[in-house]
């Protein structure tokens, strides 16, 4: 077997975009390759795979955006890396990217996935110095990448992107997709409600994911305010994170920290609703559409090519408040369509999008090395 080592600054037990990729990705490479993992070692209880040795660093005590930089062990970093056949990075903080740079100094095959447009995902997680952080990564991002032997996309808008920070290399097409057979719809949608604490006559809107700043998560709590003056009877509920401080009213409002174990939480949903201002494919719309939950997301990324409006789900303009009260409100009033639109959602995850498509890609790519 070829010795695959995978960095990445995002791992378990903190969960998150890249974080639900690896979880899904190294079970399934574990068959063709030997795998070492070289991560952050977060607080919480860490999840083992079978045949994977996995390496933790430190993490620090402060935090840029949401996320604690890892302390790297350069010296036992390097020997991971002169010891792999293939490289393969997630991220470009700390680990990401003393990796990038020790595989290309050692002359070993790198492959990246990226996962975000780091650009936009770090200025927009910050309230102060949005320009300085946007253009200083940006030449990182074209530092680090032009060392990439091939870089993994999630979808073809990506290409313009890294080209017009210049990015050169190889980059090849990886949709993500979803597990279907485990993110699917409730038998009842009230027992579902019930199995979370949550009153079975309550409409339900949700959201999953990280609270950062990106996320935007002031604009669906807007929304939803402004919808319950007429409609008393809908409950927000947000799972993954925690309010750096409490919305003006917490009445109606239901706050998870991060699950391992999300499918119940989708399942209690009426609606889903994403209103981020960046993202590449979001996971956690995929997630939802598969348990048949009718979306209400924003229009960034590669989610329009798989979002159609009011067939499989609603597509929003970036903080438009007023658009997202309109479509919540016409999913509010009309349980049918809901049920139509998640249905057809479900269809969508169900034909085009699997986990298994996506490893056997990425695999064929690792192997040419």
């Amino acid at each position: 077997m070829k010795r695959l080592l995978i960095a990445t600054d995002s791992f378990l037990p903190r969960w998150d975009g890249i974080a639900r990729f690896m979880y899904e990705m190294i079970p399934r490479l574990s068959e063709k390759f030997e795998i070492t993992v070289v991560a952050p070692a977060y607080p919480g209880k860490k999840p083992e795979f079978d045949n994977v040795y996995i390496v933790r660093f430190p993490i620090r005590g402060w935090k840029v955006a949401d996320i604690n930089p890892s302390k790297v062990k350069r010296g036992q970093l390097k020997k991971l890396v002169k010891r792999a056949d293939v490289v393969w990075t997630q991220s470009i903080g700390p680990i990401g990217a003393f990796t990038m740079y020790y595989a290309k100094r050692y002359y070993r095959p790198l492959v990246s996935f990226v996962h975000s447009v780091e650009w936009d995902l770090f200025s927009q997680s910050l309230k102060r110095f949005k320009t300085f952080v946007r253009e200083t990564t940006r030449k990182l991002v074209r530092f680090l990448y032009n060392k990439c032997d091939v870089i993994i996309i999630p979808f073809e808008g990506m290409t313009p992107m890294l080209e017009d920070v210049g990015v050169d290399r190889k980059k090849e097409v990886i949709h993500l997709g979803t597990d279907i057979k485990k993110f699917i719809p409730p038998e009842s949608k009230a027992l579902a409600k019930r199995n979370i604490g949550i009153d079975p006559n309550k409409l339900v809107i949700g959201y999953v994911g990280r609270f950062g700043r990106e996320k935007d998560i002031d604009t669906l709590y807007e929304a939803f305010i402004r919808l319950k003056e007429n409609y008393p009877n809908i409950l927000l509920l947000l799972v993954g994170g925690e309010l750096k401080k409490p919305f003006a009213s917490m009445e109606h409002v239901k706050i998870v920290g991060a699950q391992s174990n999300v499918v119940p939480y989708y399942q209690a949903m009426d609606i889903y609703v994403l209103p981020s201002l960046t993202e590449t494919t979001s996971l956690t719309t995929m997630e939802a559409m598969s348990c048949g939950v009718p979306v209400v997301v924003t229009s960034v990324g590669y989610i329009p090519e798989y979002v159609k409006h009011k067939e499989n789900g609603m597509l929003f303009p970036p903080k438009n408040v007023e658009r997202l009260i309109l479509l919540l409100e016409m999913l509010i009033k009309d349980p049918e369509m809901r049920v139509q639109i998640g249905r057809r959602a479900r269809a969508t995850m169900q034909e085009h999008y699997s986990w298994d498509m996506t490893a056997k890609r990425i695999a064929e790519v690792l192997d040419r090395f």
